[in-house]
């Protein structure tokens, strides 16, 4: 049997300074996938994850998928090892069934994990990186997370602050892909967030303190000084803060100020009360605006607390709709362990069948040895009929053992056999 085995980091024992480190870039893993030492290989790299799948005929020491991955970043083991996980047999399939439903992610149940783990699959499966071990396992993997998604909702339900905030966003606005998003602060919310804004709009801009962290995202967002930020938040249908500080970075005056600057023809009080509405959405604690602004025509102000507010009761539907997620996923898992258990199973009924035929080969040709009389095409009709009995005594009481027992019944059907020859 071809043995599984799993290597990885992600958001639970790795800060994003690290896991960055470990982010394998798309010709990197080609390369990888092209040219690998294992039977069977599969890399997934996310921004909350990065993990190595394999499958292999050889026994294997996961601290050689630890060595492998640290290879593949060009990063020192003896500093990292520590931050990895790893896993063999049946606790990998668990994970990639826990991972691939998005359990295991910052918002339980979120969506984007199936994407990644799809197109991770379908990239090692073009370069033939895969074999039917993990092919199996990760076809199974997305089937049981697309029954979870059909059949509940827990993906619906998460209690993850920024995916609240951008539930808020796009009830505010039901055509965010026409809106202006400004991101203040790109650090781990912020970055979160902004994974959420740009899956709805194009139209972003953000800042960061520090301004290389704004131009790190200059392929998906318009970075902006973040002295300046008050030059884009008059412009910006949503502002969303999640910046460390200890003072307000958002005053009352200066953003009626900003506002107004966009509508240098009109008064301060025409300007807020224009029709294009603004969103404020504070998640940083301190907060970072002065909450007062909420007071301006035109301006929802939200914070944290407010989507807390939600939290409570979406903690108790989502526990609902886990336990119904979980039977389907624990379903997933047994599926996937019966075939991984008949796999090579598979193999021996197999061998068993084919001698079935050779031997029923073996007696037609003793019969027809005895038989110099029989035409040529009568000998070629009993050679055909000993052939087809034997596949179907096969079919009968060998295909339909597997199909219909446990493992470990087929397995003592086979012991049986084998002493009977």
């Amino acid at each position: 049997m071809r043995k599984i085995y799993m290597a990885g980091m992600s958001h639970k024992v790795a800060e994003i300074a690290i896991r960055e480190k470990f982010y394998i870039p798309m010709d990197v893993k080609t390369e990888a996938l092209s040219h690998s030492p294992f039977d069977e290989l599969l890399i997934l790299a996310t921004c909350n994850r990065t993990e190595v799948y394999v499958a292999s005929d050889r026994d294997m020491d996961t601290a050689e998928l630890v060595r492998y991955v640290c290879g593949l970043a060009h990063q020192s083991y003896d500093d990292f090892a520590k931050f990895f996980y790893t896993k063999a047999g049946e606790d990998v399939v668990h994970h990639v069934m826990n991972v691939c439903a998005g359990l295991d992610s910052v918002a339980m149940g979120e969506d984007q994990i199936l994407h990644q783990i799809d197109r991770a699959y379908e990239t090692a499966h073009q370069l033939k990186a895969t074999g039917n071990s993990l092919n199996k396992l990760f076809q199974s993997a997305i089937h049981t997370t697309k029954r979870i998604k059909t059949e509940t909702n827990l993906s619906k339900l998460s209690c993850n602050i920024p995916f609240l905030a951008m539930k808020q966003v796009q009830k505010t606005f039901d055509d965010l892909e026409n809106r202006t998003v400004y991101i203040v602060g790109l650090g781990e919310m912020g970055s979160l967030m902004l994974k959420y804004v740009q899956e709805n709009t194009t139209k972003i801009f953000a800042s960061s303190k520090t301004f290389a962290n704004a131009e790190k995202f200059g392929d998906v967002l318009t970075p902006v000084r973040f002295e300046d930020r008050y030059s884009v938040v008059g412009k910006s249908d949503v502002l969303i803060l999640c910046s460390a500080s200890q003072d307000p970075i958002i005053t009352k005056d200066e953003f009626e100020k900003a506002i107004a600057l966009c509508y240098p023809e009109r008064e301060v009080s025409a300007a807020v009360t224009a029709p294009s509405k603004r969103l404020v959405v504070d998640l940083a604690n301190p907060r970072n605006a002065e909450a007062s602004i909420g007071d301006l025509p035109g301006v929802q102000y939200v914070c944290v607390d407010d989507l807390e507010q939600i939290v409570s009761e979406n903690r108790r539907l989502r526990m609902i709709e886990l336990e119904a997620a979980q039977k389907i996923l624990q379903q997933g898992i047994e599926e996937f362990m019966q075939w991984y258990r008949m796999d090579d199973i598979a193999k021996d009924i197999h061998v068993f069948a084919e001698k079935m035929v050779s031997t029923a080969n073996e007696e037609s040709e003793k019969l027809l040895r005895s038989l110099p009389e029989v035409s040529d095409a009568d000998k070629k009709r009993i050679q055909m009929m000993y052939e087809r009995f034997a596949k179907k005594m096969a079919n009968d009481y060998l295909y339909k053992v597997k199909d219909s027992n446990s493992a470990e019944d087929v397995l003592t059907y086979l012991k049986c056999l084998r002493e009977c020859n």
